[in-house]
């Protein structure tokens, strides 16, 4: 009879005759995808099997020793299908996140070509740049309601997006004189706007949670140095009127969302190539 760790007579058992497992005290049973949670509790608690514990007479493990390979089976069987779908939902993450990396870039560039002094010097490169950018955001809104089927974050972060960007228009066919006006509506697209990143840098997180635990905390990390910055200049925005106090937030705040938009395209890129080489 072969030693066990729960008392069962391997030599009698199917499975290791067809599957040529060696049992737990000489395998230690890995042919079935993993060590016994039977034998892992042995060795956990210094037993040379399960006579010498005291919870023996009452263990639910040791009471399913006989469907234990079976147990086992199911288990690396379920273990291979989240296998699989981990490569799946990684393939197309690795595509569509690399796309939105370049987009991103693209959107920074035409940022600059739609600023407003160049509608005066530069009538051409100034349309080019407005129409440009109106596209990407189309594109990018896309991409994330269609990412809505990985993580559903992503699809109310291109919800979000496309509110925004009708709101943009909103602002520019109403308000003209208003500062009132002006004021609340820039108040809503910051609400609006981080919206958006709430709900793009948690989807980003919630992706990396089965793949990167450590690299899904830094987005939400990313996520709250954001709205620290948002807040501090839109708070300067509202003090602007008590002079170089407004003015210090509105700089300090400004120069914290540009470190944070290089790094979220840092991370974007290193998640796209996650992703990539998972599969």
């Amino acid at each position: 009879m072969t030693e066990t760790f729960c008392g069962k007579d391997c030599d009698l058992c199917q499975e290791k005759l067809s599957e040529a497992c060696r049992g737990c005290k000489e395998g230690p049973g890995r042919r079935f995808g993993g060590d016994c949670p039977i034998a892992d509790c042995c060795r956990e608690k210094y037993h040379a099997n399960c006579d010498t514990c005291q919870e023996a007479t009452s263990c639910t493990k040791r009471q399913q020793k006989d469907q234990m390979p079976q147990i086992r089976i199911a288990e690396a069987a379920a273990k291979e299908e989240k296998e699989v779908q981990k490569r799946e939902k990684a393939k197309v993450l690795g595509k569509w996140l690399w796309i939105l990396f370049w987009l991103l870039i693209a959107s920074l560039i035409t940022g600059l070509l739609s600023q407003d002094s160049l509608s005066q010097v530069s009538p051409r490169i100034y349309f080019i740049g407005t129409v440009s950018g109106i596209a990407i955001k189309v594109i990018y809104c896309l991409i994330l309601l269609q990412l809505r089927h990985v993580e559903e974050k992503y699809g109310k972060a291109g919800i979000c997006s496309i509110i925004s960007a009708l709101l943009a228009v909103v602002v520019l066919l109403v308000v003209e004189n208003s500062i009132a006006l002006a004021l609340i509506m820039l108040l809503v697209a910051t609400a609006i706007g981080l919206a958006v990143d709430y709900f793009f840098f948690y989807g980003n997180a919630a992706v990396l949670e089965d793949f990167d635990l450590e690299f899904s905390e830094k987005w939400k990390k990313l996520w709250t140095w954001n709205l620290i910055c948002i807040g501090g200049m839109t708070a300067g925005i509202c003090l602007m009127f008590l002079g170089i106090i407004g003015a210090i937030l509105v700089i300090v705040g400004g120069l914290g969302v540009f470190v944070i938009g290089i790094m979220q395209l840092v991370y974007l890129y290193r998640m796209a190539v996650l992703f990539k080489e998972y599969t």
